[in-house]
C-alpha cells in the first residue's frame, strides 16, 4: 500500500506542476506585428479521395480578406472519379490551383510537391476536411511571422450533440493546452497540420521530411520539432484564426483517427517525448490508483489534496476554454478528465502494438 500511495502522491505533484508552471503560459501569447507590406500566402492542401468534403469547404478559404493569397490543392493519387469531381468543383475559382503530385503516394510527398509549386513566400497548411473560423484566418496567422518563423494555430472540432462529441472536443482542448503551452515555454514538440504556417524558404532549406519520408504520418509533429531546433516557433490563439474540423460520429472512427495521430509519437526523440508522456503517465496513475487507495485506506489528507488538485485543474481548463472555446466542457470536467486518462492508457497501449501504416 505504501508504494501505491507514494506513486499517487508523485503523480499529483507532476500533474500539479504542469498546471502551475507550464499550462499557465496562456497569458503570454506570442507578440504580434502589423506589416505595411503583407507577404503573399500560399494555402497548401493535400487531398486523397476527399473531393466532396474539400469542395464544400473551399468557399470559406476563397472568402479570406487577405490581400494576396492562393490555394494550392495537391491531389495525392486519388481515383479517377474523385479527380473528376474535384476538377469540376473548382471551376470558376480564380485563386485555386489543382495540381497532381509527381512524387510517390503519401501526404508528405504531396505537401512537398505543393510547396515546391507554391507562388508565395509564406506557406499556410490545412486539411481537406477543414474550414477557417473567419475571413481573417490568414491575416491573424501571418501577424506572428515577423521573424520568418513557424506559427502554430489551433484547430477545434464542431460542436454537436452527444457525449462522444463532448469527449472529442475535450481531448482536443487538452492536446492544444499542452502543445501550445510548451511552445510558449520555448520547447515546442508538436503542432497540427490543420493549421500551421511557415516560410517556404525554411521548408526548402531544411527539407524536413527527408529523414522520415517512409513514415506515413507526423508531417506536422516531426516538422515542428525540426523547426524548433533552428528557429523560433510562435503560437496564434486568436479565435478568428481557428480552423474547424467535422468530428467523427462513431467511437470506432474517432479511435481510428486518434490512432493515426498518436502513432507519430513513436518517432519522437527522448528530448521531445518526455513532455507529453510524463503528463499523460502521471494523469493515468493519478486516476487509476484512486480505487485501491479509497477502498483500502483513503485518509483525510488524501481526500483534501485530491479535491484541491481537481479544483486547480478545473480552473485551468476554464482559463483555456475561455481562450480556445468549447466552454461547455467545463461543466463535465471531472468525468471528462477521468475518461481522458482511460483513453490515454488504452490508446497508448494500442498504438504501441498496432502501428499505423497509412496517412488517411
Amino acid at each position: 500500500m505504501d508504494i501505491i500511495e507514494a506513486a499517487w502522491w508523485i503523480s499529483l505533484i507532476v500533474v500539479t506542476t504542469y498546471h502551475l508552471l507550464v499550462f499557465r503560459k496562456n497569458r503570454e501569447e506570442s507578440a504580434r506585428f502589423d506589416a505595411q507590406d503583407l507577404p503573399g500566402v500560399s494555402i497548401v492542401i493535400a487531398v486523397k479521395n476527399g473531393s466532396k468534403t474539400l469542395i464544400q469547404n473551399l468557399p470559406a478559404f476563397c472568402q479570406q480578406t487577405y490581400p494576396s493569397f492562393e490555394i494550392v490543392i495537391v491531389d495525392d493519387h486519388s481515383n479517377d472519379d474523385e479527380k473528376s469531381i474535384l476538377e469540376k468543383g473548382i471551376e470558376g475559382m480564380t485563386n485555386v490551383r489543382l495540381i497532381y503530385t509527381e512524387l510517390e503516394p503519401g501526404k508528405k510527398n504531396a505537401l512537398t510537391f505543393g510547396i515546391q509549386q507554391a507562388s508565395y513566400e509564406v506557406i499556410l497548411c490545412t486539411d481537406a476536411d477543414c474550414y477557417p473560423a473567419s475571413t481573417k484566418w490568414i491575416h491573424q496567422m501571418v501577424s506572428h511571422t515577423f521573424e520568418k518563423n513557424m506559427v502554430l494555430g489551433y484547430s477545434p472540432y464542431e460542436r454537436k450533440a452527444g457525449l462522444l462529441n463532448r469527449i472529442i472536443r475535450f481531448e482536443t482542448i487538452m492536446t492544444g493546452m499542452q502543445y501550445l503551452s510548451w511552445t510558449l515555454v520555448g520547447k515546442p514538440y508538436m503542432g497540427v497540420g490543420r493549421n500551421i504556417l511557415y516560410p517556404k524558404e525554411l521548408f526548402q532549406k531544411e527539407n524536413p521530411y527527408k529523414d522520415h519520408r517512409h513514415i506515413p504520418y507526423g508531417d506536422d509533429d516531426l516538422w515542428v520539432q525540426k523547426a524548433a531546433a533552428i528557429s523560433n516557433v510562435k503560437v496564434c490563439f486568436d479565435k478568428e484564426a481557428h480552423v474547424f474540423s467535422k468530428p467523427e460520429v462513431t467511437v470506432f472512427d474517432w479511435l481510428h483517427q486518434k490512432h493515426r495521430h498518436l502513432s507519430a509519437g513513436h518517432h519522437y526523440g527522448a528530448k521531445y517525448l518526455w513532455q507529453p508522456a510524463s503528463y499523460a503517465t502521471a494523469l493515468i496513475v493519478h486516476w487509476l490508483l484512486l480505487i485501491p487507495i479509497w477502498l483500502i485506506e483513503p485518509g483525510l489528507w488524501f481526500s483534501v489534496f485530491f479535491l484541491l488538485g481537481l479544483l486547480l485543474r478545473w480552473q485551468s481548463l476554464i482559463v483555456w476554454t475561455n481562450k480556445l472555446g468549447d466552454e461547455d466542457t467545463n461543466y463535465w470536467f471531472p468525468i471528462l478528465e477521468l475518461g481522458y486518462a482511460i483513453y490515454l492508457a488504452g490508446m497508448g497501449l494500442f498504438s504501441i502494438v498496432f502501428k499505423k501504416k497509412t496517412w488517411n
